[in-house]
């Protein structure tokens, strides 16, 4: 059985990059979010209210494309969920 989980993510900041880099990074934030809860679900004992604001506070991003800083960042959110 599983879960429909759905997400709003009310602003997602991507300092230095252009209006369309920024659209790459967040459809690449979204593609990898998806992947990693498809595969591993939410972590045990995750609750509604640990979801409702999630500040991932500055990030130390390696240098690459929008898409790798997107995959970054939706890695470091599941980690952050995690135990």
């Amino acid at each position: 059985m599983s879960a429909i989980i759905t997400l709003h993510i009310g602003t997602l900041s991507l300092p230095g990059l252009t209006a369309a880099e920024a659209a790459r990074a967040a459809r690449s934030f979204e593609a990898e979010l998806t992947a990693l809860l498809e595969r591993h679900g939410l972590p045990p004992g995750t609750r509604p209210a640990d979801l409702e604001r999630i500040d991932l506070g500055t990030l130390p991003l390696a240098l690459g494309t929008p898409e790798g800083m997107g995959r970054d960042l939706a890695q470091a959110l599941m980690r952050r969920l995690g135990p």
